[in-house]
């Protein structure tokens, strides 16, 4: 490294004791820029195990070296290969370091160097740490735990549980190599130090090391149990099953001494251990429990039945989850929310257990009859709803001040369950229904026992908080359990939402807890009982609570109420008449609440309401559309720099289409509304976010406008068309989404387009293609937009077109290619075919003219085409192209040009031929259909799903079905085309066709 250590060491201590932010910032400069100096991490790691320096500096010199090494312990120029084994012995030295925020980003360098040089480079790394474990444990059995002694021991134990976590994921030969070295390392000192903390623990020493010493022993025997246990069962070795069981046993046994440990220094705060050591104790022993919760977790996750079966696993849930019932039990229904290490039911702890009683539910069902009972569903049942349903203190505080953040925290947060009670315990709830299937139906417990506490609810009149909360948990139980019990029968909907109109309308400003819930519950019972929508009070009852204002609602209600409403209607089985009559309400109620809504989350669920509202009602939404279509600029702008703003602006997007998609060919009314969101959404930072969904917007007004110019061709979709041809160029990720709007213009006005972008179309299709060449699927696709474009656009104007961007010349010369695929020769080939039925005159001008710019033969290079027409003749399989190619064969004759003549004995008589042979109508006068030549729709059935009922669709029908290949019989076209080619020269050289071809084809066509 340039630069004396002397230097190195003042600027670290500058760095470390700034004098002043200016000073602080030149210095840290200064730093950054000797990163790239060769030696300099080594320099720095120097520096970190140099005790003669101060703390702050040595931890800032460890922490980059530590940091910066990990990706840079490869680069030679920066850590020379003769380096390293200083580097790497320095690494053990940390082994020693009292203070572990120093140690450990060195200790875990260590780690990441183990990935890149075992087993090959660094084999002996185990054994090192081995070393050093082994000492400790015999000083620890002899003489206890001196200042030293636990140094060394706890950053060993910690440097081995990082190394066998790293490892352990590595799933190629050499990760499962490098685990069997460490399990074989390791695992039997680790389990002596997993004794020696068993023993201690169950004696009641307060010794914070041991503990800690402890959990990572457990820790590592954990994670090469896990190891066992992810592989496939005929994979797993016995030894590694044993130590599995071994340790379930030993969790299982050492859980409730951990607690019981942990309630004892807590309550006896005055003894000792005091101070920080108790304060680490404490910390020890709460992460050793999680541990070992977490680990059950992990490993019922993997094979639920096997590992339930291990003796001590139930036994030790059932221990876990007695303790959450105490204190749950024990509460008013506010269980307390700290999770403090010094709390002796912390709330991890108790998330934990019900997480593990939700987990074994299904194993008890199953395999544990005596366990799972009657009584024993009842009680979990009634734990759940009488204890941790009910909102707590928290929840009507953020209802009271802020409703609608309140409900979309709510709803949103799709993990709370593994983080917060009342989630969690709708999980635990819908967890035990789903393990009480085992039943009988003669039999069942939930269904029953939740309609008797649904009835005892209802009694009670909601005229205090705490009847009104009782309601509201009753509520949120039946939501979560509304499939089963709809199936079950013994509740009137009807009934029920008819009797909440007996307090619906107090205007009491507490029942808004119960209505947010009410509203909820409609959507969770009609999504399970489809029928329900049909009911005319769930429609009175939604707008009711959608449209009431005052004390008595609020935003929570109300976006609760329009959520609902989305369920209700997103019922596709069902035909939407049933909500007709509710739609003017329901939609200005939407209209209103969009303008009231605070949030953008709020405004996203409405415009997700609005959406499927559209989809469902289709033109019946034609009244409302200009309204919706006003209000979207609005919400657009004012949602910039706002949180959310990408995902509400992805809805309006989504929106907009739905919009459009309503419109139908009313939309070109709506461009001046669309254009700028489709450009926006194409744009950086917007296309990070939704750029998909505005393609989508874009292709939604292609198949249903009906110009490209409306209103203007400043504001018309036609403005958006060159930015089309630039993404075809450089964004092939999106190519297929691209092409699929290039056939939506070509289909819309191929002259048009042509004569204004004619040049920047053909030039991304030749990019795409040459990108392409050997990618079938794109090839092809991009392939099927020149064809329709040639069937469509006016040969005059694409001629020039085809030959100065070079597609004409792409296409000759791919046919040549032997080692393309036979699909794509196809596709080639009917590109070809349909420029010459289009004008075989000006298609043997274009080959001409390609002969003239390569400097080539004329006639050679027509005799080349020609060939390759028959040569790659067989690879077309669709009947409509092999017809298209047998029409262009007989338009090319109709030229009179010899070497098209002098084809039709041999290439284009057999052409005919087949095509005859294989399209034969099925009337002798030839005036019938072609069985083989199907329709473009039932051709492409999913795309013509895509564009029916749409404008696009009838311009698709349009050429589809005028398409020569498609209209007129083959039969037909050869005789007409063979009595044109009389006029040019044809007899001499239909004599001399070969008697039995010309016969064949002359009882064909006759």
């Amino acid at each position: 490294m340039n630069g004396s250590a002397q230097g190195l060491r003042g600027l670290v201590h500058s760095v470390s004791y700034p004098t002043s932010n200016q000073s602080y910032a030149s210095d840290q400069q200064t730093l950054r820029d000797l990163y790239k100096e060769p030696e300099f991490f080594l320099a720095l790691q120097e520096l970190a195990a140099d005790r003669t320096l101060s703390q702050p500096e040595r931890l800032l010199a460890s922490i980059i070296s530590g940091r910066e090494l990990k990706t840079k312990w490869r680069v030679k120029t920066l850590v020379p290969e003769a380096r390293k084994p200083d580097a790497r012995q320095r690494l053990f030295s940390f082994l020693e370091e009292e203070d572990f925020q120093i140690a450990r980003p060195q200790l875990s360098l260590l780690v990441s160097v183990s990935r890149i040089e075992l087993p090959r480079i660094f084999p002996n790394l185990p054994q090192l740490l081995l070393n050093p474990l082994l000492t400790s444990l015999s000083q620890l059995t002899a003489s206890g735990t001196s200042s030293s002694t636990a140094t060394v021991l706890l950053n060993t134990v910690w440097t081995i549980n990082a190394l066998v976590k790293e490892w352990r994921s590595v799933k190629i030969a050499s990760g499962q190599e490098v685990m069997r070295m460490l399990e074989d390392t390791f695992a039997e000192p680790v389990g002596r130090m997993l004794g020696i903390w068993s023993e201690r623990e169950r004696n009641g020493l307060d010794d914070w090391v041991i503990s800690e010493a402890g959990r990572y022993a457990f820790k590592i025997l954990a994670r090469f149990g896990q190891w066992h246990w992810s592989k496939a069962q005929n994979l797993q070795m016995p030894e590694g099953i044993q130590r599995i069981q071994g340790l379930v046993q030993h969790t299982a046994a050492h859980a409730p001494i951990l607690h019981a440990h942990r309630l004892r220094v807590i309550y006896n705060a005055d003894s000792p251990p005091a101070g920080a050591d108790r304060a680490k104790l404490l910390h020890s022993l709460l992460k050793h429990l999680r541990a070992t919760g977490k680990w059950w977790r992990t490993m019922i996750g993997i094979d639920p039945k096997r590992f339930c079966a291990m003796e001590g696993v139930t036994s030790g849930i059932g221990w876990w989850w007695g303790e959450v019932g105490g204190v749950v039990a024990g509460s008013d229904g506010a269980v307390a929310n700290e999770d403090t290490d010094d709390v002796a039911y912390p709330k991890r702890f108790l998330l934990l257990g019900m997480l593990l009683f939700k987990d074994i539910l299904p194993i008890l069902s199953a395999e544990h009859p005596a366990i799972f009972t009657r009584d024993f569903v009842l009680s979990a049942l009634h734990l759940l709803i009488d204890k941790l349903l009910p909102l707590t203190s928290t929840d009507l505080e953020g209802l009271e001040d802020e409703p609608e953040e309140w409900l979309i925290s709510e709803s949103v947060d799709e993990e709370a369950w593994q983080f917060e009670f009342r989630p969690c315990a709708e999980r635990v709830l819908m967890a035990l229904n789903n393990a009480c299937r085992s039943f009988p139906a003669e039999q069942k417990v939930m269904e029953p026992e939740m309609l008797k506490v649904f009835h005892q609810a209802e009694t009670l009149p909601p005229d205090d908080l705490r009847a009104i909360l009782r309601r509201e948990a009753v509520y949120c139980a039946l939501g979560r359990l509304s499939r089963s019990l709809s199936t079950y029968g013994g509740l009137d909907f009807n009934a029920f939402l008819t009797h909440t109109s007996s307090w619906l309308t107090q205007g009491i400003p507490l029942h808004r807890i119960l209505k947010r819930r009410l509203a909820w519950l409609i959507g969770q019972w009609v999504s399970s009982d489809e029928e329900c929508a049909k009911l005319p009070i769930v429609w009175q009852t939604l707008i009711h609570l959608i449209a009431e204002r005052g004390e008595a609602s609020d935003m929570a209600v109300r976006l609760s109420s329009a959520i609902a409403i989305k369920e209700c209607v997103d019922l596709w089985e069902l035909e939407i008449v049933y909500f007709e009559p509710y739609l003017e309400q329901t939609v200005t109620q939407l209209i209103n609440l969009m303008g009231e809504a605070s949030t953008l989350g709020g405004k996203r669920y409405l415009n997700e309401t609005i959406s499927v509202v559209i989809e469902r009602v289709e033109g019946k939404i034609m009244p409302y559309l200009p309204t919706l279509a006003q209000a979207i600029p609005g919400l657009w702008h004012g949602a910039g720099g706002l949180e959310g703003e990408w995902l509400f602006k992805a809805s309006l997007v989504t929106l907009t289409t739905n919009i459009v998609k309503a419109a139908k060919g009313s939309s070109g009314n709506l461009m001046e509304l669309v254009i700028p969101l489709i450009e926006e959404s194409l744009q950086s930072p917007a296309k990070d976010f939704f750029e998909e969904d505005g393609i989508d917007l874009w292709q939604a007004g292609m198949y249903n406008c009906t110009s490209l110019y409306q209103p203007t061709r400043e504001t018309g979709l036609i403005r958006l068309l060159p930015g089309l041809t630039v993404g075809l160029e450089s964004n092939f990720d999106l190519m297929m989404s691209f092409l699929k709007l290039l056939d939506s213009y070509i289909l819309l006005d191929a002259p048009g387009i042509l004569q204004l972008h004619g040049a920047a179309i053909c030039t991304a299709l030749q990019t795409g293609l040459t990108w392409a060449k050997r990618n079938v699927d794109n090839s092809k696709r991009l392939l099927s937009t020149l064809a329709l474009l040639v069937r469509t656009a006016p040969i005059a104007i694409l001629a020039p077109l085809l030959i100065t961007s070079g597609l004409f010349t792409f296409t000759l010369h791919a046919l040549e290619d032997d080692k393309a695929a036979g699909l794509v020769l196809a596709a080639h080939l009917e590109v070809l075919a349909r420029l010459a039925m289009s004008d075989p005159a000006v298609f043997l001008q274009m080959v001409a003219e390609i002969a003239r710019m390569e400097n080539r033969d004329g006639h050679k290079t027509l005799e080349e085409t020609l060939d390759a027409m028959w040569r790659n003749f067989d690879y077309v399989a669709d009947a409509r192209s092999r017809k298209a190619i047998a029409m262009a064969a007989g338009s090319l004759l109709t030229t009179g040009h010899q070497q098209c003549l002098e084809r039709l004995d041999g290439e284009f008589m057999n052409i005919f031929l087949d095509v005859l042979g294989e399209v034969q109508a099925s009337q002798e006068d030839g005036g019938g259909t072609e069985p083989s030549v199907r329709s473009w729709k039932d051709e492409h059935s999913t795309e013509w799903a895509e564009i029916d009922g749409t404008s696009e669709g009838a311009r698709r029908l349009q050429v589809e079905d005028t398409d020569p290949a498609f209209a007129i019989p083959i039969k037909a076209y050869i005789i007409d085309c063979l009595q044109r080619t009389q006029a040019v020269g044809l007899g001499p050289y239909w004599e001399k066709a070969d008697a039995g071809a010309r016969k064949s084809l002359e009882k064909f066509l006759a």
